[in-house]
């Protein structure tokens, strides 16, 4: 997922909000609290996003291949 993508799709969600911050990172919110983080990394690199999930959904999430915790 580009970071493009990745603020597409955030953009989509009702109340969300973006916000550029920590050394150029694509931060989105919902009512001030944080859910997604994409760092600012040259597209050659590995990408990672970081998502605020359940208890339930991190214990299965980690379960799916391609996840790193």
């Amino acid at each position: 997922m580009t970071r493009e993508e990745f603020d597409e799709f955030c953009g989509s969600l009702k109340s969300a909000t973006h916000v550029v911050q920590w050394g150029g990172a694509s931060v989105w919110k919902v009512g001030g609290k944080i859910f997604a983080i994409m760092p600012n990394q040259d597209p050659a690199e590995y990408q990672c996003l970081s998502f605020k999930v359940s208890n339930l959904a991190y214990e299965v999430l980690c379960q799916q291949p391609g996840i790193e915790v």
